[in-house]
Order: structure tokens, then sequence, then C-alpha cells
């Protein structure tokens, strides 16, 4: 069984009989893992406080052969957010990070850039207590290093660059058309200010435009079709994004 070292961000964990974990990890050298944390729920657990959600980890795991489910061996925190779970609409938005990036990445595949964009994310949202524009920010970047951001600058029926006139999204977020090849209902258009922001996070760092940039208005709604977009890619409503909009 090698043993193997990396940083890590919990996204969650479940109950695995009466002691054990099993903790679900983005990690930077292998990818998005799952893992048993043996003992993790005993009231003095060797693990304390390391297995908590969204907690910035380096872990040491035994990888067994023919086995889905690594082995934790041992972790020590690296950085915590757990702060951000004393303002709700933080907490909540935190947690939607979690779950769609659960969601959308697929499990061994290495992903470093994710990593990276989770963390700075957090970070983001932990300095400034902002959520809209960091999470604006994090499903752009989800989406693009996933190959299923549709084109945010020309109609994906006839090519032609959106102007300032209405957008429309296209039948299961498959793409944006311009109104002169669709015309669906009143619910799917956008308008040009609100795609301006949806194409932001492609200009600079998630900090550059928080401290760059005061916040403004159409933020909740590019949010809101981008949320859109990572819900349709991956097929499954995000229990986090209701809660976000309630």
């Amino acid at each position: 069984m090698p043993l193997l070292e990396t940083e890590a961000i919990v996204l969650r964990t479940y109950r695995l009989g009466e002691a054990d974990k099993i903790v679900s990890l983005l990690t930077r050298q292998h990818g998005r893992l799952r893992a048993v944390a043996a003992g993790a729920q005993r009231p003095k657990s060797r693990f304390g406080g390391t297995l908590e959600s969204l907690t910035y980890i380096r872990l040491w795991l035994f990888e067994r052969e023919n086995r889905d489910l690594l082995r934790i061996n041992s972790g020590e925190i690296l950085e915590s957010f757990f702060d951000m779970q004393r303002d709700y609409r933080l907490h909540v938005a935190s947690q939607y990070v979690a779950e769609a990036a659960e969601k959308l990445l697929p499990e061994r595949e290495i992903n470093e850039r994710a990593f990276r964009l989770v963390v700075a994310v957090l970070r983001a949202m932990k300095r400034t207590s902002e959520v809209d524009r960091p999470l604006i920010f994090f499903n752009y970047w989800l989406l693009r290093l996933g190959g299923t951001l549709p084109n945010l600058r020309e109609c994906g029926k006839c090519g032609r660059p959106f102007d300032d006139s209405p957008v429309f999204i296209g039948r299961n977020f498959e793409s944006l058309v311009c109104g002169r090849c669709e015309r669906p209902l009143p619910s799917q258009q956008l308008s040009g200010a609100v795609l301006a922001l949806a194409r932001r996070p492609r200009q600079s760092s998630v900090d550059a435009w928080l401290d760059s940039e005061p916040s403004g208005a159409g933020e909740q709604e590019a949010r809101n079709f981008l949320e859109s977009l990572v819900e349709a890619h991956a097929e499954k409503k995000l229990v986090t994004r209701s809660l976000l909009n309630e």
C-alpha cells in the first residue's frame, strides 16, 4: 500500500458505521478522491478538526489495490475557513463551491487549476465577505476548465458576435443565441450587461476584480445564469443553490 502525500480541500464527510467517516476530497496532486478516516467520529479522534468541511489540509493517505476508497493515515491543517460559518450566506456560498466541485469534477482526474480555483474563491469570500462576484468567478472557471462553458461572445447558431441587443439561452443551456435566430420565453433572456458580467472572470484574478471595482447591479442575475449552466451539466439540482436564493 503506497503512502501518498497531498494538499487537499475537504469537500464533504459522510458517516461510515459508528466510528468512521468517508471523506470527499479535492486534492492538488491526485484530483477528487474519497477516503476512509478510521475512528474520525470518536470524541477523542486523532484527526480533531482536520476533516471539517472546507478545511485546507495536508494529508497522508494509503492507496489500497483494487479499492476505490483510500485510507487516511494522518493530516494537518494548512488553513481553516471555519469562521465563515458565522455568516449564513457565506456559509451556504462556500458549501455551494464544495457541492458544485463534487458534482462536476470527475473522480481521480488530476486538475490542479480546479484545486487552485476552489482555494482562491474561498479565500476571496473569507477576505471580503462577498458572495456574488466570487461565485460568478468560480462558476465561470469551473465550467471553462470542464469544457462545458458555452460561447459567451458569439451566437451558437449563426456565429454573429453578440452586440448590445438581448441574448437568449438555447434549449438545454447548450448555447446562447441572438435575437435574429430565436425568440424563446422572456425568462430565457439575458441583457448585454449581465452577459458582460458573466464574461468578466476571464479578464483578471478574483482578487484583482474585487479590489479594482465596486460591487454593482446585475451580479446576482449573472451568478444565477452561470449556476443554471452548472446544474444543467451536473444533470441534478444543487441543494445549496436553492438555499442561496432564499
